[in-house]
């Protein structure tokens, strides 16, 4: 006889997001799962944890996330992957969709809109921002993108080295931990400001 595995895989973005509390709401669901957990951007399917889950995978077992966005921001891969589980025999469980499974007939349906509801989000969101660009070039107002604080007092610590210690604008911005090419645009931006 087959045995079966649940498994959970919980993901955030970045090192400063708290995976734990994924992890804590979806074994209070399953609480004998095997957790993979991690902290990796979603543009790409290619993640330590999830390549190590989906190895361990056979007929019988099945998954649950939190949201479909836990798998992952690309829609093509994601789907592609939701095909791969369904044709392995696995089934793909979404937390906030009620534990829908998206690898059935309903699921798959409920998956493709939400995709094809996010990318177009994510379009208007770019049609936005590039109509409130252009206004803002037109109205002489748009700077492009702006430097942090952190990177404006590292090129103040490189323009420092430059004038009192004498150093090149390469090794000032080396010592200074800021790249050479941002060190010169300040530079450029600060000779404007002053014009």
């Amino acid at each position: 006889m087959t045995t079966t595995t649940q498994y959970i895989y919980a993901r955030v973005s970045t090192q400063d997001q708290n995976v734990q509390q994924q992890v804590d709401v979806l074994t209070r669901d399953w609480p004998t799962a095997n957790v993979f957990s991690e902290k990796q951007s979603g543009k790409s399917l290619d993640r330590e944890q999830f390549n190590a889950m989906r190895d361990r995978l056979k007929a019988g077992d099945s998954v649950l996330v939190l949201s479909v966005s836990r798998l992952g921001r690309n829609t093509l891969e994601v789907l592609t992957f939701i095909d791969e589980m369904k044709v392995l025999g696995v089934a793909v469980h979404v937390h906030d969709l009620g534990k829908l499974d998206v690898t059935s007939p309903t699921g798959k349906i409920v998956l493709t809109t939400l995709a094809a509801v996010a990318e177009m989000q994510r379009e208007e969101i770019l049609d936005k921002q590039r109509i409130g660009i252009e206004r803002a070039k037109a109205e002489g107002k748009y700077k492009g993108k702006q430097q942090t604080a952190a990177t404006v007092k590292r090129c103040d610590e490189a323009l420092k080295l430059i004038s009192v210690n004498g150093l090149s604008k390469e090794k000032a911005a080396k010592a200074a931990g800021v790249g050479v090419a941002t060190l010169y645009r300040y530079i450029k931006e600060q000779q404007k400001v002053a014009n």
